[in-house]
């Protein structure tokens, strides 16, 4: 469109010129030289209509919007799942859903909405264990893993670990078909993929990892994402990666959900979702994923929310198999699970909260606790699979001081009836508190300090202890 501006404005400029050149110098009498400048006039007019027009067919500029700065999130969601966002506007999630960013914040290309969000997080965590001491780089140096507390040995010395490896990235996207919207999010951090050897020496190198990726449409949603049997949104802020591991189900996994409001604040939805066996033989600590499903997972949950409360209730059902080495036919097993969790806002007019998970159930130790119990052990000897039962909960109280200092007390456990046949040396019961203090000096940025004291008992009577104290910083973007 410019070029052709260009030209017919040329020959505007070239026409009168042309006609002052045609006017003899002698003729300019002041008559002539009125017509002249009525003729002049009129050319800039149609000049000036000319580009009115072409600017109309032009569509708007559209600049590309920056985050507003809004006050650091408050709560869990915005800790596990970091996608902070002003203070009332919608999500893109895969649920299917809003069509386009609002107006500031992410930006636009033709009808697809962008967002780019995430964190940088620092961590210097400082531990000390009162049963013996870890191996290298172990991943229960840097999260709250109650399998990885040693049992059985003597006091550790002061262990100090820090990284920005929890550090995140999210990338998301809405686009209109039809009366709904297709959205996409992919989510990575350095958390839980393997470090370089020899990192810590010089670089900290870290290996990218995928925590999720998945679309949705219409209710529907496909991809990697958190497992449908967990309700994240009941989990604390914490320093730690979790906080709360022992009690809670945790499992990201790839799925088929669907999910449907019905009314009144309730949303049912149910998936299938990706099975994997994690066993252990009779009288061995060592569990193994057997990769031998046939069926997958299949989940439900019905949850209620209205003016902050939510209350979830969801169950699970698998069946489990196990082909041995040795020849003989497959085994199988049936486990299953309920999980009820929930917010319950307290009356004081700050923000203060209960959160609260209670899980039980037989042969689902993967989805609980980061897999500290086996889901079955599996008794060569009578050629059978067990189920392993349990039971898990935790439940968080949160504080407000002022608008931007908080604080979280928290507690989680987790009992399993590990059946003759398993190791002794299998883990009978966890179980974990912490406090936190967290302040938010400037938007979008948390710093914390988190105390926490760990505990773990083995089936034969052994117990190991971790005390650690936990210091953090992240700013989102």
């Amino acid at each position: 469109m410019p070029h052709v501006r260009q030209r017919k404005t040329c020959a505007l400029l070239l026409s009168g010129g042309a006609l002052i050149a045609a006017t003899p110098a002698a003729a300019q009498s002041a008559e002539d030289y009125q017509a002249l400048r009525s003729k002049v006039a009129q050319l800039q007019q149609q000049l000036d209509a000319l580009q009115r027009a072409l600017d109309a067919t032009r569509p708007p500029a559209q600049p590309v919007p920056v985050a507003a700065a809004t006050p650091a999130p408050t709560t869990r969601a915005a800790t596990l799942d970091p996608l902070p966002r002003p203070a009332g506007t919608p999500s893109i999630t895969a649920q299917g859903g809003t069509s386009s960013l609002p107006s500031g914040y992410g930006f636009r290309i033709g009808e697809t909405s962008f967002r780019i969000a995430g964190f940088i997080k620092g961590d210097l965590i400082v531990s000390r264990y009162g049963n013996g001491d870890t191996a290298t780089n172990p991943l229960g140096r840097e999260l709250s893993l109650p399998q990885s507390i040693p049992v059985g040995g003597r006091r550790s010395g002061i262990l100090t670990d820090a990284s920005a490896k929890q550090s995140r990235i999210a990338f998301q996207t809405a686009t209109p078909v039809g009366t709904q919207s297709l959205t996409t999010l992919i989510e990575a951090d350095f958390q839980v993929a393997p470090a370089v050897a020899g990192g810590e020496r010089a670089l900290n190198p870290y290996t990218f990892g995928l925590r999720r990726a998945v679309a949705g449409y219409g209710g529907f949603a496909v991809g990697q994402d958190w497992s449908n049997f967990q309700y994240v949104a009941a989990l604390p802020e914490t320093a730690d990666f979790v906080g709360v591991t022992d009690g809670t189900v945790l499992v990201r996994q790839m799925l088929l959900r669907y999910s449907r409001p019905i009314g009144n604040g309730w949303t049912v939805s149910a998936s299938i979702e990706n099975p994997e066996t994690v066993s252990a033989m009779a009288g061995a600590t060592a569990l193994s994923d057997n990769d031998d499903d046939s069926i997958p997972d299949l989940t439900g949950q019905l949850l209620w929310s209205a003016k902050g409360a939510s209350l979830s209730l969801t169950g699970l059902f698998r069946s489990m198999r196990v082909d041995p080495a040795n020849g003989r036919p497959a085994v199988t097993a049936q486990g299953y699970g309920v999980s009820l969790a929930g917010i319950a806002p307290l009356p004081t007019g700050k923000g203060d909260d209960i959160r609260f998970m209670m899980t039980g159930g037989r042969g689902l130790g993967r989805y609980v606790g980061a897999n500290v119990a086996a889901d079955a052990i599996y008794e060569a000897a009578d050629d059978r699979l067990i189920p392993v039962p349990l039971i898990a909960g935790f439940a968080a109280i949160r504080h407000v001081w002022t608008g931007t200092l908080r604080s979280t007390w928290m507690g989680s456990f987790q009992r399993i009836w590990n059946p003759a046949s398993a190791s002794p040396l299998s883990s009978r019961q966890v179980w974990d508190t912490a406090i936190n203090l967290f302040v938010s000096p400037l938007p979008r940025l948390d710093l914390g300090v988190e105390a926490r004291v760990s505990h773990r008992e083995l089936a034969d009577g052994r117990t190991g202890t971790l005390n650690r104290l936990h210091f953090t910083v992240k700013q989102g973007f």
